[in-house]
């Protein structure tokens, strides 16, 4: 037998999922964490080559591989796509342990550059896994759980990625030189993974008969067809462009936000390390695993929408205060958790919605297309930072430091010493003359001096170069990314050392003598701006989403009006089309009721309610704002024509703007089957039967359930459909919770 989507999340199958995805998404950011620290420490890239690159190599695939990972995940059964990428991770972490086991020297990188394409290979796991892992949810869970079970996926998700990237450093540091311990641990963790991905069930394939064919010469436009294909059929539903469109702007700010930590923890002085930058920067995790569970829960049964404005706003607040009050650390960290804690209220209802709407033969290709301009929404955050960081050398917003004197200039006597985090701690430079200056970073005692013997009696060369040894300064260090590619400074190489003085902390610069030396700029101010210019791009953000949804706020106050009142839950959303203006025929008669309905939906919903229908809905913003952009009253009974085509013209409107009309159909005939026969001709949309109602009204806390029936026959009378919307009223209220499965 087939497996029917649960009603509970304790199912073996949701319950594997989460396992194996958790561990999957912890090892990918360990590996990633791990290789940068390594390719730091091993001196075969430096730390801001290391940084750089290390996304790249992981991100890469995502866009390389985003249409062939969505075939994979539609034609063939998406369990077979999870356990076989969950057992290719324990083959990822063999090539891990084989990098290690050969080793790295500055003539021999050949290990580190296995370990790093260990990086890339965690990056197509991932661009193939997530397609999966996101399709196979609206198939293991029952819609009016799928919220819930997102807001676990999502929380676990960001918990992974904290924990792996943590867990990476420590190891990094913990096993300096013995490595493939490491990679042991890695391999370890694979294993549990793999071993959890054999609890999901089978799931047939979702689209069986597709096919994808390679050929030897195809054209690069062939293989990415269905990318253009994808980004059509989502450009067409409102629903799936508003979610796609806010993910991707999570994204970027995640991407956006995340650099602007690295730029503050940088300009701090003297500088944060890479460990506490990243702690900092994890505690948007931690808050995102508080928000995103609770997002689900409160959803109740449905998509709520609702809850996106909630999200943006938090993150808006949040985000400003974090941008004043940047230069305390802790308030800085509470803001991060309270920016993760509302993204959860913002992402979750989205990922539901690209989920839940997809149509079911190409959910995971959508996914895969989501993620593809995820990944672009990722660089166009990078190259805005870059141009923002340049804007501000430009403009004086970062002052450029200009008592920027050369130190030192000769050839290195010794190969560069570095720490543990692969931070330069002592220099020594020939100069010339049988001088040799050293430069030490260290802040306790210096080592003891080892002076040349031909270094010559002379008390002022002496007492220079033991000023400047002693000297505790902090020592950076520039290289491009082709010197690092090729191991870096070494014993030998002619080096200029530069000296510069930023608000009362003393640095040095070391390059190599063929390398310009790069201005220098305080960057003390610039994060604060930063941080308040994506509270401003999540306000543009925000107003884009409701110009996509007008109605984003009549849900949002609905949502808090009913919280402790009712619960809602749709039954067969699947049956409303997701493109295209559509009539629902209805038996809401009142504002409560229509929007409950309202609150089921996820496009635009303009309701048309009888003459003098019921307002009584105890909160005054709701009895206002209504009116205004989601409800149409109807004429009364002996209302004229001209009356009837005024209340046409907004229905027209509406319905050729692509949106929904709910009619009520329960208040008196009077010109309303006219009516809806001459919208219904005119604008070509189909009529959906909809019954919104309790199943037991004499309950404390009323389970009410917005049922949509199948698109009516074009020419069924209006006693058809109100016998329909009652034969949906008797089924749901006859098998109570069994009618939503």
């Amino acid at each position: 037998m087939a497996f029917q989507p649960a009603g509970s999340l304790t199912n073996r199958t949701f319950v594997g999922l989460i396992v194996a995805q958790f561990l999957a998404g912890f090892n990918d950011q360990a590996i990633h964490a791990m290789a940068m620290f390594y390719a730091i420490h091993t001196g075969i890239l430096t730390e801001a080559n290391a940084i750089t690159l290390m996304p790249v190599l992981f991100y890469a695939p995502w866009a390389i591989f985003c249409t062939l990972s969505g075939y994979l995940a539609d034609r063939y059964s998406k369990t077979y796509s999870l356990i076989g990428w969950k057992v290719s991770e324990v083959a990822i972490s063999l090539v891990l342990i084989l990098g290690f086991y050969i080793g790295t020297s500055r003539e021999n990188p050949i290990g580190a550059w296995i370990v790093m394409s260990a990086v890339f290979m965690m990056g197509m796991h991932a661009a193939f896994f997530a397609p999966a892992k996101y399709g196979a949810m609206p198939e293991i869970l029952q819609p009016h759980i799928l919220s819930r079970g997102n807001g676990i996926l999502e929380s676990t998700t960001f918990l992974a990625a904290i924990l792996g990237t943590v867990f990476g450093g420590y190891l990094s540091f913990q096993f300096r030189h013995d490595e493939i311990w490491i990679g042991v641990s890695l391999l370890v963790l694979s294993l549990i993974g793999a071993a959890a991905s054999f609890l999901i069930a089978y799931l047939p394939p979702a689209n069986p008969e597709r096919h994808f064919r390679i050929r030897l010469f195809q054209p690069v436009y062939d293989l990415y067809r269905p990318l253009y294909e994808n980004l059509k059929v989502l450009l067409r539903s409102r629903a799936l462009v508003l979610s796609v469109m806010g993910i991707a702007f999570f994204i970027f700010m995640v991407t956006y936000m995340r650099a602007s930590v690295y730029m503050h923890g940088q300009s701090r002085n003297p500088r944060w390390d890479e460990l506490k930058t990243s702690l900092v920067v994890a505690s948007v995790a931690l808050g995102v695993g508080f928000g995103s569970p609770l997002a689900g829960y409160l959803s109740g049964g449905k998509i709520e929408l609702g809850l996106v404005p909630i999200g943006c706003l938090g993150m808006i607040l949040a985000t400003f205060i974090a941008g004043l009050a940047i230069d305390n650390t802790g308030v800085l960290i509470v803001a991060l958790i309270v920016i993760g804690f509302f993204s959860g209220f913002y992402m979750v209802p989205l990922y539901t919605l690209l989920q839940h709407r997809a149509p079911k033969t190409s959910k995971g290709d959508l996914v895969a297309t989501s993620n593809f301009i995820n990944v672009t929404g990722a660089i166009a955050a990078t190259l805005l930072f870059n141009v923002l960081v340049q804007i501000s050398q430009l403009s004086g917003i970062t002052p450029k430091v200009t008592e920027v004197s050369e130190a030192a200039v000769g050839v290195l006597s010794k190969d560069l010493k570095k720490d543990k985090h692969g931070k330069i701690v002592l220099a020594e430079v020939d100069t010339g003359d049988e001088e040799h200056v050293v430069f030490h970073a260290k802040k306790e005692t210096p080592p003891p001096l080892d002076i040349p013997e031909d270094a010559g009696d002379g008390l002022d060369f002496i007492d220079r170069l033991l000023d400047v040894y002693r000297r505790n300064k902090d020592i950076t260090f520039e290289e491009d990314l082709f010197e690092s590619l090729s191991g870096g400074l070494r014993k030998g190489d002619p080096v200029v050392v530069s000296e510069y003085t930023l608000r009362g902390v003393h640095y040095f610069r070391i390059r190599a003598a063929t390398q310009s030396a790069k201005d220098v700029y305080d960057y003390e101010i610039l994060p604060r701006y930063l941080f308040i210019g994506a509270a401003l791009m999540t306000v543009g953000i925000l107003l884009l989403l409701t110009r996509r949804l007008p109605d984003f706020f009549v849900r949002t106050c609905f949502w808090l009006r009913s919280l402790g009142r009712y619960q809602i839950r749709e039954v067969g959303l699947k049956n409303l089309p997701t493109t295209g203006p559509v009539v629902l025929a209805t038996n809401c008669e009142t504002l409560e009721r229509g929007l409950q309905l309202v609150s089921v939906t996820d496009r635009t919903t303009k309701v048309l309610l009888p003459a003098h229908y019921d307002r009584n809905i105890g909160v005054g913003i709701l009895r206002s704002l209504a009116p205004r952009t989601t409800v149409i009253e109807m004429p009364d009974g002996a209302a004229s024509a001209e009356a009837w085509a005024a209340v046409r013209r907004q229905a027209d409107e509406a319905l050729n703007g692509g949106h929904l009309l709910a009619v009520s159909i329960d208040g008196g005939d009077g010109g309303l089957e006219t009516f809806l026969t001459q919208v219904r001709q005119a604008t070509k949309a189909p009529l959906v039967p909809v019954f919104c109602g309790p199943i037991d009204p004499t309950e404390k806390m009323p389970h009410i359930r917005v049922v949509f029936g199948e698109t009516t026959q074009p020419g069924a009378s209006l006693a058809e459909v109100r016998s329909e919307i009652q034969r949906l009223a008797e089924a749901i209220r006859h098998d109570g919770e069994g009618a939503e499965h």
